[in-house]
């Protein structure tokens, strides 16, 4: 299914990055400074708890914001076989005591206790996911979601952008498929614009 095309190609490559270092190193420097960016964006700081949802099996993006803050990380998948590639990985990197990596679904995760979440492009349905962490999430927490270029929307679970255009702010990637990263931030009963 075209749908899920880049999903399944972003999950063949991880597959090879989370067992061969030269090609984690590489894959790496493609999200380097578009993490600095959502880093800067969310203004993450070292006290800050992090959730990612949809990590895979090769959770560069909950890494690196390690790595660039030294913030606490948690990491989802809903896929089990990710997620032990993943643990796996986060081990041998030597961040077992500073990065979790849990079995769960971001339909049903508990977010109440994280300050930052993100939220992979892949993440399937992305709309259901959005709307169940922003309703969840406590009041101040910060919701970053990578979005789409237009032209490869089709390719992603992403069908109704509407829900996700009042962010407060967006860091745009040029040179990528992630057209851009929105911020939401949760203030009263609803989001700051």
């Amino acid at each position: 299914m075209v749908k899920k095309l880049i999903p399944r190609i972003t999950k063949i490559l991880e597959g090879l990055a989370a067992r061969n270092a030269s090609i984690y190193r590489t894959i790496s420097l493609y999200y380097k400074n578009l993490v600095r960016d959502e880093v800067a964006l969310a203004n993450i700081q070292p006290t800050d708890r992090i959730l990612c949802i949809g990590g895979g099996q090769c959770p560069i993006s909950g890494i690196l914001i390690h790595e660039y803050t030294g913030a606490h990380v948690t990491i989802i998948d809903n896929d089990i076989c990710c997620v032990c590639r993943s643990k796996e990985l986060i081990k041998n990197l030597g961040y077992a005591d500073s990065i979790e990596v849990l079995h769960s679904d971001g339909k049903y995760v508990s977010p109440e206790d994280y300050s930052v979440i993100h939220m992979a492009v892949q993440v399937s349905p992305m709309e259901q996911v959005f709307c169940h962490l922003k309703k969840e999430c406590r009041m101040g927490a910060k919701i970053l979601v990578r979005l789409p270029k237009k032209t490869l929307r089709k390719f992603y679970s992403l069908s109704d952008c509407s829900i996700l255009q009042n962010s407060c702010g967006k860091a745009v990637h040029n040179w990528r498929n992630i057209e851009s990263t929105a911020l939401f931030i949760k203030s009263g009963g609803e989001y700051i614009t």
